[in-house]
């Protein structure tokens, strides 16, 4: 019996036309139609909302500051790299967005490895050497703050807006591709402004992580909430005692809405929730581990990827369980036509 439950609920139910808000009615309507059944007030809905993303402060980090002389800068007008510093007022690389810094910090070390091989004065090709090794070091650090404080990157980690429908418009496809550009650009020597700032875009408009986060949480409250509820009162002890005509009916009526809510519309979403998460985790795990990136921007990220997913887990499994013993006690199986036997 058991075993069959157990069955049922790894069945994924692809939901790719549901609307965004649907998880949020769905959890609301399996509260609701349990709360009639029993005749009791339903537990409380509570919404999701993520905390609040690291400020800029929490984010910084410190890198060396280059700058050139107007001398230094005459000297270089065999390069195409002074052209480049003649775009940013001779300073090297004091930008505003994070993605245009990155790119922009690219180009400089490309302009300085080449012309370090078109100069011959031995005094301006030394100083050339100590300007590219110095934004070298700094290049780590300048993608670490694009990928942390980009407005872009900001809305897909933290929006409290949407939640997954567990179809393609989630875009995991699109943020997999994405996350997989910026990371794989730290090795590149030459990256693409464009196709950067469209990857940027891309995660920006989907935020599937922050909505996958917040349908993770929404779901660990309110089974939890639900569980609870349930227990308080009686849910052990259905079918405890010889049961009376009116029990039958309540317990027939609610297999009937663990079946239609729960199995058919919660538990599909919950399915793409492990989908996602595990599609992800790579992705999280490799950035949780990158030494360029804040303690403030890993704290965040591992408490919505690791011990929010730890926590919907457990909330999951309590709730499977305790509808486990539920059918248990009454010789029921999920999907089949609700009857109780009283011979035990």
């Amino acid at each position: 019996m058991i075993q069959y439950l157990v069955a049922v609920l790894n069945i994924v139910w692809l939901a790719a036309c549901q609307p965004l808000s649907s998880l949020n009615n769905d959890l609301q309507d399996y509260q609701q139609r349990m709360a009639r059944v029993l005749k009791h007030d339903s537990p409380p809905f509570i919404s999701s909302y993520l905390p609040a993303y690291p400020s800029l402060n929490e984010l910084s980090n410190i890198a060396m500051q280059t700058s050139i002389k107007l001398t230094e800068f005459y000297q270089l007008q065999h390069c195409h790299f002074a052209s480049l510093i003649a775009e940013r007022n001779t300073s090297l690389g004091k930008l505003q967005l994070p993605s245009i810094r990155y790119h922009y910090e690219k180009q400089l070390i490309q302009g300085l490895q080449e012309c370090i091989k078109q100069t011959n004065e031995p005094e301006l090709k030394a100083q050339l050497q100590v300007w590219l090794q110095i934004k070298q070091q700094n290049l780590p650090l300048i993608w670490a703050d694009m990928l942390q404080k980009s407005t872009e990157i900001r809305q897909a980690l933290s929006t409290n807006q949407g939640l997954i429908a567990g179809g393609p418009q989630d875009g995991l496809h699109e943020t997999l591709a994405a996350f997989n550009f910026l990371i794989a650009s730290q090795q590149q020597d030459i990256i693409d402004h464009k196709e950067l700032e469209q990857h940027l875009h891309k995660l920006e408009q989907f935020a599937l992580p922050a909505r996958l986060w917040r349908s993770q949480n929404l779901l660990t409250e309110n089974l939890n909430q639900t569980t609870v509820w349930l227990k308080q009162h009686g849910a052990a002890d259905f079918c405890g005692v010889k049961p009376t005509n009116n029990s039958k009916k309540e317990i027939e009526y609610l297999s009937n809405v663990f079946q239609l809510f729960f199995i058919e519309k919660i538990q599909g979403i919950a399915s793409q929730v492990n989908h996602y998460h595990y599609k992800l985790s790579p992705i999280f795990e490799l950035l949780l581990k990158h030494p360029n990136l804040t303690p403030a921007f890993k704290r965040y990220l591992s408490q919505q990827h690791q011990q929010g997913f730890a926590n919907y887990q457990l909330a999951m499994q309590q709730h499977i369980e305790l509808w486990q013993l539920i059918f248990k006690n009454c010789h029921l199986a999920p999907g089949l036509s609700a009857h109780i036997n009283t011979n035990k």
